[in-house]
């Protein structure tokens, strides 16, 4: 199989569980690979046939970010739950996600890495009235989507029990609020009740995280 890989990217934010690093950010470094078929990028030359790496270290730090995790490994589940689900020509991913400063004084570093497919992950499809909603993984902390909008559709889609968002456009067109959103631009989400509205002539897909 082949893959896409992203080396070395590095990025401050808030993960462990001492009270020191629930308020203070740390340097994370990760290494990424996705494993696609990239035979018809090869002879095409267009990027829609593969994974547009440009995009993944925004995506990851978007959700690094944003998330604020207590474990690595629950960083990392994450995170390729994520990735799987807004690069649909992925078919599995390999992540290790490395804390420099974590054991200071005893080891240059600690890590965790893992390897995920698409059987790894059972999402739960909501049918609606616009299109539908592919739910990728839920815990008790976080939820994360993917929201599917028919041409011409509206969507008004509410927060739930969740105080806090954010989103990003995958593909498609959508305005919100009469603000068109740009491709791969991570968004905080409103409190309560987004109305979006697609006004293109193919399905549009927004990726949401709530927690």
């Amino acid at each position: 199989m082949d893959t896409v890989r992203v080396h070395g990217l590095e990025l401050d934010c808030i993960v462990g569980i001492r009270p020191n690093e629930r308020v203070r950010e740390q340097k994370v470094r990760l290494e990424i690979a996705l494993s696609a078929d990239l035979r018809q990028a090869g002879r095409s030359g267009r990027i829609g046939s593969t994974i547009d790496y440009s995009r993944v270290p925004v995506e990851v730090s978007a959700l690094l970010r944003f998330r604020r995790y207590h474990l690595i490994e629950m960083a990392a589940e994450e995170l390729c739950a994520m990735l799987l689900g807004v690069h649909p020509s992925a078919r599995a991913v390999r992540l290790c996600i490395e804390k420099p400063g974590a054991l200071e004084g005893y080891a240059r570093a600690a890590s965790v890495e893992v390897r995920r497919s698409r059987r790894d992950f059972a999402p739960r499809i909501e049918t609606q009235s616009f299109g539908e909603r592919q739910v990728l993984l839920e815990t008790r902390d976080a939820r994360l989507e993917l929201v599917r909008i028919a041409a011409g559709a509206h969507a008004a889609l509410p927060a739930g029990s969740y105080a806090q968002g954010v989103h990003w456009l995958v593909s498609g067109q959508l305005s919100l609020a009469g603000l068109t959103l740009a491709v791969g631009v991570p968004r905080a989400a409103s409190e309560g009740q987004e109305a979006f509205v697609n006004p293109g002539r193919e399905t549009a897909v927004l990726f949401r995280c709530w927690r």
